[in-house]
């Protein structure tokens, strides 16, 4: 129409077949540049998630080489000094029949402790995993041990038979007991402190609730605590969960839930052992 009634555009019009060969030309310059674009865009995108898989990667190795460490401090709790274990062990056997001939009790801390001390310094061996009812015997020296040196301790420690052959990280159970004692009020016949452990259907279950200690400890208050859900991220990720604090009625309550599966993938001939 504009070619028609005007004289804005001159009536030499080129032709169509020429037009149709520039609109494809045209069309297929957009075409490559669109196609050069959406693959420079994925490239820089499949490089940018590769970044960031290396930068997950390099904080995954960071993350293992703290919690080594943090093991290594939970460990050190009970064997402060390198010291040769046979050295360390007949220099308790020692002491030991030396007390007894004078003090029966007293010497019955050494065997306790004794026995503490060698299972901190063999759970260096065991691949990282301990059995339950290994740790729980080490929680029951611990109890009478205090029983024998601050009197009596209110605290009751149950559980299921099917944990006893469950492996777990080792020094969950000690430190949580450890920090009942540091932090807790364990005197009061009325409010026992208690720790049960059990499988809750595909969970196993680790619960403690204590009355709070009339006066606060300083004393490595929650650093314990930090280096169990430490290491239980790192161990089994998402299929654990910690979680701790005072409830309704004033008692500190720590509970831990891990899944059956995770238990089994972190060492998985366990179920079998546990069978036989």
């Amino acid at each position: 129409m504009i070619i028609k009634y005007t004289d804005l555009i001159s009536k030499d019009f080129i032709s169509t077949s020429v037009r149709i060969y520039k609109l494809l030309w045209r069309s297929s310059f957009f075409m490559l540049f669109s196609t050069g674009y959406f693959f420079l865009k994925r490239y820089l995108n499949e490089r940018a998630e590769k970044e960031r898989i290396e930068k997950q990667r390099f904080q995954m190795l960071l993350d293992k080489e703290r919690t080594d460490k943090e093991l290594l401090v939970s460990k050190n709790a009970f064997l402060k000094a390198q010291i040769n274990p046979h050295l360390l062990f007949n220099t308790f056997e020692f002491i030991h029949q030396k007390i007894r001939q004078h003090s029966p009790e007293d010497a019955q801390v050494m065997v306790y402790l004794s026995d503490m001390m060698r299972f901190a310094a063999t759970t260096e061996h065991q691949e990282g995993y301990i059995k339950v009812n290994e740790e729980i015997t080490q929680c029951q020296n611990l109890i009478k041990l205090h029983q024998l040196t601050q009197g009596q301790v209110f605290i009751e420690l149950a559980f299921s038979p099917d944990v006893l052959g469950i492996r777990l990280i080792p020094l969950v159970l000690l430190t949580i007991l450890e920090n009942m004692f540091k932090h807790g009020n364990l005197f009061d016949r009325d409010n026992k402190a208690t720790i049960d452990i059990y499988m809750d259907g595909e969970t196993l279950k680790i619960e403690s609730r204590n009355l709070p200690g009339l006066v606060k400890s300083e004393v490595g208050f929650g650093s314990g605590l930090d280096n169990i859900r430490t290491r239980l991220d790192y161990t089994y990720g998402r299929a654990a969960e910690m979680t701790a604090g005072i409830d309704d009625e004033g008692f500190y309550t720590l509970s831990i839930a891990i899944k059956e599966n995770a238990l089994e993938t972190a060492f998985p001939d366990q179920l079998q052992e546990i069978i036989h």
